[in-house]
């Protein structure tokens, strides 16, 4: 089994040679050899028994895809890969092998034998790959969930019938079965039932949501209670979870601007260390005096302990734990360059509607007259009962809590002003406060305060008299605060919003957003960052994907909130949060740091290692065996260290969470 990343460049059979069972059979039979061979000499004496060694199995099994991989670079790539320094290794052991069977002396205590070196080079290679492959794939357990979510089947209602169907072959439109406790097969709407959905395999939340008839619910799902029937919206390949498992095997597949730094060093070591090797043993020969063939052990031994296995692992194996990591919080990055780019960030900026607040308008403030407020509630609410507009809406949700509706015998729209209706006793008219700018009194008066709060205000006439007012205004996420607050401690955060001045500045203050800048248009908005960006500044843009596409476009690092259904969030932005939970990006944040932090120190450990290896080496203290030993030690560590990154845990957002 080759590792994954291509490092130690091993060529992978087919068929049987090729399979995990054929791996553990070499591996286990190779040690038991292996301890065999070692007591080989001991047992058949200078014979000819001696060439019936049993680390030639080792050799042959454990060897074959390294010497094949070294074949394969030289011949087919035009490469020299790091498995030529390990055939090299092998190779020269075995001669060195011959060389005792000739008679030879070398220095030093060899009872055990070249070919037993050999042997266990290879064997501990194989090894080492085997521990890599198992390792890295534990990286991605994460996303493998993502891939595994999802049933083959469901059960679509058709013609009043019941049918079990792939869900490859359901259609939008079509009607879907969903038991309780069953995982929910396709995207839709809720037709029929009431139930609690466990989002937590995509969204990362620990609480089921609550679902009823008109809410959406998404493939790979829990349904926790009640029988649902769902109207399918997306084809199985348009799910958010195929989109999600296609988004982080891109990702997967995408390098971190700073693993260039680990493969330029790849591409040098290699003929360094051939160099180096011979180099070693011409010196040490020259210098040192020593034979020969002891100073050929020490140029085998740097040609074993200078393999980039390390060193190449270092980024991918970090960045595949943190894809993984993340996957399972919920948070969808595109990219090891997004996980490296948000590492830098120094400014956030944020979008208003959608990101800070929930983009859902509710009444402020109400005032009223000359008019019991009942009454004037009951003819407002009734007015505006049948308009699909968002500032109605907020309006008959706050009366409705307060009174029962009056019903209006008439009602016009005027559009792009208000509305018009006649009740039965009354006539009213609801505008936009501009229409009265030239009223006076003491609504006026209060007009003006609400407007100076950065409220949104609609006047009220009934029967030709101003009577009241009334404002309604975005409402804020209620994480925003906290979130702000943490990510204000590293970065500047700014808001970049095209509202009026006293409507943003309110918005920002409640967030807590150190700068504002209001009534921007999309290119203006451009411009901000653009600047920011001459300047040396790294800038993050924080939007919902969709009014802010291109800002999401030019930033440094983009993240897109509440990714659930839109498209152009998944594919503009670098990250996609799946839920509105911005208490989430200051642990996002913070992780981005983390892995970059991991990823350096992977690179500093794999070459400190294998420096102190080659100095060891070259004086004759660390033979080829050790050498293999310390080799895959240090490929390990570096693996085991990237895995950390899978039990990181965001403390301040639960805290914050067990708090509020």
């Amino acid at each position: 089994m080759a590792c994954d990343c291509g490092c130690c460049g091993t060529h992978k059979g087919h068929g049987f040679f090729g399979s995990q069972k054929w791996e553990y059979i070499k591996l286990i039979v190779s040690f038991v050899l292996l301890v065999v061979a070692f007591f080989w000499e001991d047992i058949v004496g200078h014979t000819w028994g001696m060439y019936l060694n049993p680390s030639w199995f080792a050799i042959v099994a454990c060897g074959w895809s390294i010497v094949e991989g070294a074949w394969h670079g030289l011949a087919h790539e035009k490469k020299i890969k790091t498995s030529l320094l390990i055939t090299i290794a092998i190779v020269a052991s075995i001669a060195l092998e011959v060389v005792v069977w000739c008679g030879v002396t070398i220095d030093g205590d060899h009872s055990h034998g070249y070919l037993f070196a050999a042997g266990e080079i290879a064997f501990l290679m194989a090894l080492g790959e085997f521990l890599e492959d198992v390792t890295v794939k534990r990286t991605r357990v994460g996303i493998e969930k993502l891939v595994n979510l999802s049933p083959r089947t469901a059960t679509v209602k058709l013609f009043g019938q019941l049918l079990v169907m792939e869900v490859s072959e359901i259609q939008p439109g079509d009607i879907v079965v969903v038991k309780p406790n069953d995982m929910i097969p396709v995207d839709g709407e809720i037709i029929l039932g009431e139930t609690a959905v466990d989002q937590s395999s995509i969204t990362g939340e620990s609480v089921p949501v609550d679902k009823k008839v008109g809410d959406v619910v998404y493939a790979g799902t829990w349904n926790k209670s009640g029988a649902l029937e769902v109207r399918v919206t997306k084809k199985s390949n348009e799910t958010t979870v195929a989109k999600l498992v296609s988004l982080v095997e891109e990702a997967e597949g995408t390098k971190a601007p700073i693993s260039r730094l680990a493969d330029r060093w790849a591409s040098y070591i290699v003929p360094m260390a051939i160099t180096l090797g011979f180099g070693v043993c011409l010196l040490t020969k020259l210098f040192a005096g020593i034979g020969w063939v002891d100073a050929a052990v020490r140029g085998v031994t740097i040609f074993v302990v200078f393999c980039p296995c390390a060193l190449a692992l270092a980024t991918p194996t970090a960045i595949a734990a943190a894809l993984g990591a993340l996957a399972n919080r919920g948070i969808m990055a595109k990219s090891g360059k997004a996980i490296e780019e948000l590492a830098k960030i120094d400014t956030v900026c944020f979008d208003k509607t959608g990101t800070l607040t929930t983009g859902n308008l509710a009444v402020e403030d109400c005032w009223c007259d000359g008019i019991d407020q009942n009454q004037f509630l009951a003819l407002l609410g009734g007015a505006e009962n049948n308009s699909e507009h968002p500032i109605a809406q907020a309006i008959v949700k706050y009366a409705q809590d307060k009174v029962e509706l009056a019903t209006p015998q008439t009602i016009n729209a005027l559009v792009g002003v208000g509305l018009e209706a006649e009740f039965e006793k009354n006539k009213l008219l609801i505008a936009q406060w501009k229409q009265f700018e030239n009223e006076t009194g003491i609504v006026c008066d209060k007009a003006s305060e609400m407007l100076a709060k950065g409220l949104t205000v609609m006047g009220v006439k009934i029967d030709d008299k101003l009577v009241g007012v009334i404002a309604v205004s975005d409402t804020i996420r209620e994480d925003s605060p906290y979130a702000v607050g943490e990510i204000n401690k590293n970065c500047n955060t700014v808001m970049l919003t095209g509202d009026n001045e006293s409507a943003a500045k309110r918005m920002a203050q409640l967030a807590g957003v150190k700068e504002v800048k209001y009534q921007l248009l999309p290119d203006q908005k451009l411009e901000y960052i653009k600047n920011k960006q001459q300047a040396g500044g790294k800038v993050c843009m924080i939007g919902d994907g969709v009014n802010d596409a291109p800002s999401l476009a030019l930033a440094d690092c983009s993240i897109a909130m509440g990714a659930f259904g839109s498209d152009l969030a998944i594919e503009t932005a670098d990250v996609a949060l799946m839920t509105n939970d911005v208490a989430r990006l200051p642990g996002l944040l913070r992780f981005a740091k983390k892995v970059l932090r991991t990823i350096k120190f992977n690179i500093i450990l794999a070459m400190s290692i294998n420096l102190a290896a080659v100095v060891l080496s070259a004086f004759g203290i660390l033979g080829p065996v050790m050498g293999a030993l310390l080799h895959n030690c240090t490929s390990v560590l570096v693996i085991g260290n990237s895995a950390l990154l899978l039990l990181d845990k965001d403390k301040e957002y639960r805290n914050y969470k067990v708090k509020k």
